[in-house]
């Protein structure tokens, strides 16, 4: 069995971090506390009620209540990739398992498995919520490569993910769609 690691955001889900935050009221990016908020909520350090509280108190609309903060919030997973519920579904036939590698929250992984109709064919994963971590943080690769070993294929959007990756020894590219992604599982 090959593992494939794979990140959710911009590889098998969209995001859109400025309409999520503009639709919680912030023009631009929010300021560094709620970006801080927002990391220690992802690394599981922030209960989902403290991450409210505190970041109910930064929110520019006051009225808002803590329900359409979190409709706002969730909207920053938009649909899936286009072609990777079709990719992902096929991997396990010969014989590869989709591994998800993923910083997000478990608020955010429950809407994944939700939106992501795949995910059934990636029952297991390594999260920032539970290893307390965000990538390129060691404890991350590590956590992947204590469970799963060194996987086959590491794929996300963010070229310095990518990057550290390699430097472990680890073979990665940067996820541009599902045709070239295919195209690498092939050679993997």
């Amino acid at each position: 069995m090959k593992y494939i690691a794979l990140d959710i955001g911009n590889v098998c889900i969209q995001i859109d971090h400025n309409g999520c935050y503009s639709k919680a009221g912030f023009t631009g990016m929010p300021p560094q506390e709620v970006m801080f908020l927002a990391r220690e909520y992802e690394c599981g350090r922030l209960t989902e009620d403290e991450f409210w509280t505190a970041f109910q108190e930064f929110a520019p609309n006051k009225t808002k209540s803590r329900q359409e903060l979190e409709k706002d919030f969730d909207s920053i997973l938009v649909q899936p990739v286009e072609g990777m519920e079709d990719l992902i579904s096929m991997l396990p036939l010969f014989n590869i398992q989709p591994v998800f590698f993923s910083d997000i929250s478990a608020r955010h992984l429950k809407l994944v498995r939700r939106m992501f109709r795949a995910s059934a064919m990636v029952p297991d994963g390594i999260y920032s919520f539970e290893v307390g971590a965000m990538k390129p943080e060691d404890a991350m690769f590590e956590a992947f490569e204590k469970r799963f070993g060194v996987p086959a294929l590491y794929v996300d959007d963010r070229k310095e993910l990518i990057e550290a990756a390699r430097k472990r020894g680890w073979n990665a590219i940067v996820f541009t769609d599902s045709k070239a992604l295919s195209a690498a599982i092939q050679n993997c």
